[in-house]
């Protein structure tokens, strides 16, 4: 089939040569003809031959002309150049070799020769064609496999620093820039135990209309795409990536391999600074707790004593006036009797009940040293969990790692 047939270009301004060269090369070859150099050089960069036949001695352009015109072209200058020349001599032989050309037939020449010559030049050319293409083909992967793990690195860059990252706001920032290096365009929201948190890489408010979506899109799945636009979604986070390469399947693939393993890092430091502010709520508000029973059991104390002492005043008083009055009532014996018991076991009564009131104090009291204990306690995980944050990005010589610092 002809489709199949290497394509050879036969360039003579000799009709009769012409044919001659077409008979002995039309059953194995695919075949066009030029008839002057114009012509040859207009059919090459159009058709693109495996080997072009060129005449050296003809009207306008000769073979020469052609074959530099060829060779300074990209697209052409890898086309192997047979001259086909009556003059054989060493001076133009060694010219054509200047010029580019892969060999010289003198005329008339042998038509199994010529098929062999041409069958050698379009047999090397398709094989350096396979070798570029899979030349191309290995740098193209070693080129993908590069930027591949370039952009790993990155990411992985970026999962070290969020253990660094004190609030909601760097975090956001940090994200925004990760995808700046990535090339990409976003905006995101936070699912806080506070209610969701927006922020947007190129403006200060998040438009209305990217909330509503961002909040929409949060249970539609990992992924949800709209042309260019693309939400990539965890428990805790949902981006909106506003420039998706359509037109780059290979890095949109990566895109979507990478971001997920960044935005995993995101989802846990927001449940982590979640955690770390309800610690540091809870720490203020039994702290506010503890001062204000602490203040009111000072200030219940001294009353609670003062009520003891005057109480116990009172009563004697009470006795000594009954001592002194009781004879001068009339009462019966009984009845004083009677009068004076209730009186003594009233005041015992009142007495034990003071007693009990600062038990009771006393206990408040050490209550409020055992809140104050706690308080401590959790003040200190407060702040092991900020210095832990701090410090764990840090290798183990404590030297910082450089933000263009390769992992591959």
């Amino acid at each position: 089939m002809s489709d199949l047939k290497h394509k050879v270009l036969v360039v003579d301004d000799d009709r009769f040569a012409q044919k001659l060269i077409v008979r002995a090369l039309i059953a194995q070859y695919d075949l066009k003809t030029a008839f002057d150099g114009l012509e040859a050089i207009s059919v090459a960069l159009d058709w693109m031959p495996s080997a072009i036949l060129l005449d050296v001695e003809m009207p306008g352009k000769n073979g020469f002309e052609v074959c530099e015109e060829l060779k300074n072209n990209p697209a052409t200058a890898a086309i192997p150049i047979i001259f086909l020349s009556g003059n054989g001599s060493l001076r133009e032989k060694l010219q054509g070799f200047e010029l580019g050309a892969e060999d010289y037939l003198v005329k008339p020449f042998d038509s199994d020769i010529l098929n062999a010559k041409v069958k050698l030049a379009t047999s090397g050319y398709h094989e350096k064609r396979e070798l570029s293409e899979r030349a191309e083909s290995a740098q193209g992967t070693a080129f993908e496999a590069l930027t591949t793990s370039a952009e790993l690195g990155r990411a992985l860059r970026f999962v070290e620093h969020t253990f660094s990252i004190p609030t909601f706001d760097a975090l956001a920032q940090a994200l925004f820039k990760s995808m700046v290096d990535f090339g990409l365009h976003t905006s995101v929201m936070f699912v806080t135990t506070s209610g969701p948190l927006f922020y947007s890489q190129s403006t200060a408010d998040v438009p209305p209309l990217e909330k509503d979506l961002l909040q929409i899109m949060h249970h539609q799945g990992r992924f949800k795409d709209f042309g260019c636009r693309t939400f990539c979604n965890y428990r805790q986070v949902s981006l909106l990536i506003k420039n998706m390469p359509l037109d780059d399947r290979e890095r949109y693939g990566r895109i979507k391999d990478t971001v997920p393993f960044i935005l995993g890092s995101v989802d846990g430091k927001i449940r982590s600074l979640d955690v770390h502010r309800s610690l540091v709520s809870q720490a203020e508000s039994l702290e506010q707790s503890i001062a204000a029973i602490a203040g009111t059991l000072s200030s219940l104390g001294p009353l609670v004593a003062n009520g003891h002492a005057e109480i116990s005043e009172i009563m004697k008083s009470l006795l000594a006036d009954l001592d002194e009055r009781l004879p001068k009532l009339g009462l019966e014996e009984d009845q004083e009797k009677y009068l004076v018991n209730r009186i003594d076991r009233s005041f015992t009564e009142v007495l034990a009940g003071l007693d009990r009131s600062l038990v009771i104090s006393d206990s408040l009291t050490g209550v409020v040293r055992l809140l104050t204990h706690l308080q401590g306690q959790q003040q200190k995980m407060v702040a092991a969990t900020s210095v832990a944050a701090e410090t764990a990005d840090l290798p183990n010589d404590g030297e910082t790692l450089s933000d263009d610092c390769e992992l591959f």
